[in-house]
């Protein structure tokens, strides 16, 4: 195989256009065609691209050309497409978020491991320069061992971003908001970068708009060895907001809006507090350097490529299934404990937080409202 053969499904949504203008500048892999539910602009769409329009999954699945396909659907139907698409033979790279649960997310990744085939998840902000080079600065050493992390992923929507369209802001369509919609990018790259909590506190509130889940989010998260970090994300406040901030011993990085700043301590914290004798109640001396960057896109294209290299060369893509998982366990402890108003240990407890599905998909709104 010289190129994986890609099928989108889902593709004559926006997102589906973003991966199909992606695919177009890589050499890994080729389009063969395109899936959606509405059938006068999914055949308008093939013929415009020149591929194959598949009126159903069954006929994507049936395809020897195909060799993966790209999930782009709204992610309460990832679940069932990658279970059909991995028993069928076929690789699967699923848009964010992987799922809507927990379960759903371990149903997928253990279909794939069955089935033997790659599962990836389209977490493309991963592969923008700035979270490499975070990422490479933390490997490194840069700020020595982590004793406190903190992100805010703060995505103004106005009503009537919600109310356009049915499915949004609602808990049996979308499963969540501001946490699991507009924020998981952030929390995922805020997990890859800082780890995964032992236990979280959270605090989910409907604060202004008319919808059933939440707009406004926050939690303290307790890693092991006492170490505490906090995390943000809301839909609205104003200015946006998109900030991670993670304190070593020998200093800190920060990322304010995709800007990247290192701060080395001249003397390790643990060293200045116990040593100095100025009575000045000050910080050690710090030298700052913020990083350049040329402009990029969204990170769609390096991110296929990766799966699609993957695929070609029999290793695991850069972000798998059990990775992708991740973003969404933490999304559910935080859920879980701000509708049970208690701290929540991680791994959540699957039938738990199902059962609290079920709940918030009957009364349509948290328990707190």
């Amino acid at each position: 195989m010289e190129q994986v053969g890609l099928a989108i499904v889902g593709s004559t949504g926006v997102i589906g256009k973003t991966h199909i203008e992606a695919i177009a500048q890589l050499s890994s892999c080729r389009l063969v065609g395109v899936n959606a539910r509405r059938q006068e602009p999914l055949v308008q769409q093939a013929s415009e691209l020149g591929v194959k329009a598949y009126p159903t999954l069954v006929d994507v699945l049936s395809d020897s050309e195909v060799d993966a396909i790209v999930i782009a659907t709204p992610h309460p139907s990832h679940r069932d497409i990658t279970i059909q698409a991995v028993e069928a033979g076929k690789h699967v790279l699923a848009e964010k978020p992987m799922s809507v649960t927990p379960s759903e997310a371990d149903d997928m990744v253990e279909a794939a491991r069955r089935s033997g085939a790659t599962l990836g998840v389209l977490f493309n902000n991963r592969f923008r320069p700035e979270a490499i080079k975070m990422r490479e600065l933390i490997d490194q050493g840069a700020i020595g061992k982590i004793y406190r992390a903190t992100m805010t992923s703060a995505m103004f929507r106005t009503q009537d971003y919600y109310d356009r369209l049915d499915w949004r802001g609602t808990w049996q369509d979308e499963g969540g908001g501001a946490l699991i919609n507009q924020g998981i990018h952030a929390i995922d790259m805020f997990q890859w970068l800082a780890g995964m909590p032992q236990s979280v506190f959270g605090v989910v509130r409907t604060l202004k708009h008319t919808v059933e889940v939440e707009d406004y989010a926050s939690a303290i998260l307790e890693y092991e060895g006492g170490v505490l970090g906090t995390l943000h994300c809301d839909t609205v406040q104003a200015p946006n907001q998109q900030r991670i901030e993670i304190f070593g011993e020998n200093g800190a990085l920060i990322m304010d809006d995709w800007n990247v700043t290192l701060h080395r301590l001249k003397t390790p914290v643990q060293e200045f507090l116990e040593t100095d004798k100025t009575i000045k109640f000050i910080a050690p001396e710090s030298e700052a350097e913020t990083f350049k960057f040329e402009v990029v896109g969204g990170g769609h294209a390096p991110a296929i490529d990766d799966f699609a290299l993957a695929i070609l060369e029999g290793r695991e893509p850069a972000i798998t299934g059990e990775d992708g998982a991740r973003s969404q366990e933490l999304v559910a402890a935080i859920t879980l404990s701000g509708c049970r108003g208690e701290k929540v240990s991680l791994p959540v407890d699957r039938s738990e937080y199902d059962g609290l599905m079920e709940e918030l998909r009957r009364t349509r709104k948290l328990p707190s409202d």
